[in-house]
């Protein structure tokens, strides 16, 4: 599977410009063979909504939707976009164009609010970390905060993902002499959930300013028992292309064992009980 990450700027609010960026870039990779095409969080709208979410946000018979249906007839894309699925109930989430129709949806549960996020106050959490197939592929996705909890990821681990996706909106924080620790962050996640849970991961960060906060961009590829392999630019728009095949998961899996000896009945056990307590 050939797989582009497009890591860009989107326009606050201006739902046709991000659109038109999303043509012009799914247009590229179908004439580059590219099987899939990853936008970042948010990518349609922009990030820094607040009210004027309810101006945008996308409901499902929205000409946006129809949009990426045509667009992804011969590429599969994931988009980032405000999905109001029901009549004043807005996800922030993740859609999957596939074959000219949606093949997955996938609601933000771990919805921040603190600081500079406001999510919750215009968001709806998900309930579900469910995964899908794009192609031969089982795949699953994380919306930024939730890259956090590694226990999101083992979830997908648990389904037998191959390929995990991460999107994102990151601000690049914590100024240290090797750099901002929020970039390291996330790359140090990367390198586990590729490692410890066997999967190809990649990571698709945004770029430019809303309100004065900066986004960090740093893309990134991480491979199978190995680690990250192709990194994008930190702060400007960039785009990486990767090749990935479930023929590079059967080395991990085997050099360590971890998914067959997963017991996770006895997680289930211990769950349950340190939550009656």
């Amino acid at each position: 599977m050939k797989v582009r990450l497009i890591q860009f700027s989107p326009n606050l609010g201006d739902v046709e410009k991000n659109l038109g960026f999303h043509k012009r870039k799914t247009d590229e990779a179908k004439n580059d063979g590219i099987d899939l095409l990853i936008f970042p969080e948010l990518s349609v709208s922009g990030y820094q909504m607040k009210d004027i979410v309810y101006d945008i946000a996308i409901k499902p018979d929205d000409d946006v939707i129809g949009f990426f249906k045509d667009i992804s007839k011969d590429i599969a894309i994931i988009a980032g976009m405000p999905y109001e699925e029901k009549t004043g109930i807005i996800y922030n989430a993740a859609l999957c164009f596939d074959n000219g129709d949606i093949s997955h949806i996938h609601r933000k549960v771990q919805l921040p609010n603190f600081g500079m996020f406001e999510e919750k106050m215009i968001f709806k959490g998900g309930e579900k970390f469910e995964s899908f197939m794009i192609g031969d592929m089982r795949v699953g996705i994380l919306i930024c905060r939730e890259i956090l909890f590694p226990v999101n990821a083992y979830l997908y681990y648990l389904q037998d993902t191959d390929f995990l996706i991460g999107i994102s909106n990151s601000p690049h924080r914590g100024m240290t002499e090797k750099g901002y620790s929020s970039h390291k962050l996330w790359e140090r996640s990367g390198e586990v959930f590729s490692i410890n849970f066997h999967q190809h991961y990649v990571f698709v960060n945004r770029t430019g300013f809303e309100d004065g906060i900066g986004f960090g961009g740093g893309s990134f590829y991480s491979s199978p028992g190995i680690g990250i392999k192709n990194s994008a630019k930190y702060y400007e728009d960039d785009v990486i292309d990767i090749e990935i095949n479930g023929d590079d998961l059967r080395p991990s899996r085997i050099s360590s064992n971890f998914l067959r000896d997963e017991m996770s009945m006895v997680v289930l056990n211990e769950l349950k009980r340190i939550i009656d307590v």
